[in-house]
């Protein structure tokens, strides 16, 4: 399920990074439409990082756990 999530994710950042980049090529990127994209693809790199991090905490935790079993 995440690695489906994040999978997702990193397309949509990919596409929204390929679409800033040839709109600021003719528009520029001060362009309104530019900046846009620019903090939708903030949000997307947040969410991708924040489900990294969880996905790294939660492994962590389950290897400390299996650890202290033995």
């Amino acid at each position: 399920m995440v690695l489906g999530t994040v999978s997702a994710l990193q397309e949509t950042i990919d596409e929204f990074r390929q679409s800033m980049y040839e709109l600021a090529k003719k528009k520029g990127i001060s362009d309104p439409r530019v900046i846009k994209i620019s903090q939708q693809l903030d949000g997307k790199i947040i969410m991708l990082q924040k489900i990294i991090y969880h996905s790294q905490s939660l492994s962590t935790a389950k290897t400390l756990y299996y650890d202290e079993q033995d």
